[in-house]
């Protein structure tokens, strides 16, 4: 020990030892503000590579046994039971003037997270989670043709691809989607 530590106060002695940690010490990572990332589930029907906000779907599941509702719309399939609930089940591609899928267990449910309507939408794949920042948006792609256009809010592009964002709001709030009585207009 030498005589200017004898006669340090103890102040003294903290400093000197914070001086003394903060020189041997690793500098720690700079904070990187990062923006956060939109997420949606993508899957496509027809032509069209499509998001859903993650928020907006509770489920995906394979579309099993559906059991057809009499005196309905093409597009309403029917009704499926997905995991003790039963869900009605509308054929996406049908419902936007396109043919309806053929084969009976084609294709995956997306469960739409509303618990008042309890529908499923019925689309051709699902390829999963998918997640872009802002920096993607693609605003001159968000409007597609006429048949899906309604139900885009916007769109994102990543290598290449583009991927609308349809707003499943919009498709659980429009008249024809509602009104699922064959004498109903559409």
């Amino acid at each position: 020990m030498n005589d200017s530590t004898v006669s340090e106060t103890p102040l003294e002695l903290l400093i000197r030892i914070e001086h003394v940690s903060r020189q041997a010490g690793h500098q720690l990572p700079e904070k990187i503000e990062t923006q956060p990332l939109w997420r949606g589930i993508a899957f496509s029907v027809e032509q069209w590579r499509l998001l859903a906000p993650l928020e907006a779907i509770s489920d995906v599941v394979e579309c099993g046994l559906v059991t057809a509702v009499p005196r309905t719309k093409e597009w309403l399939r029917g009704v499926a039971n997905v995991r003790g609930t039963l869900y009605s089940v509308t054929d996406l591609a049908c419902f936007l003037g396109h043919p309806p899928m053929t084969s009976e267990t084609e294709g995956k449910l997306l469960v739409l997270n509303d618990t008042e309507l309890r529908s499923a939408i019925l689309v051709d794949d699902v390829y999963g989670l998918k997640s872009f920042d802002e920096e993607q948006s693609d605003a001159e792609n968000a409007s597609l043709d006429a048949d899906i256009g309604p139900y885009v809010s916007r769109a994102f592009k990543q290598h290449d691809q583009v991927w609308a964002v349809f707003d499943v709001h919009r498709l659980i709030g429009a008249d024809a989607f509602l009104k699922v009585d064959w004498k109903a207009s559409a």
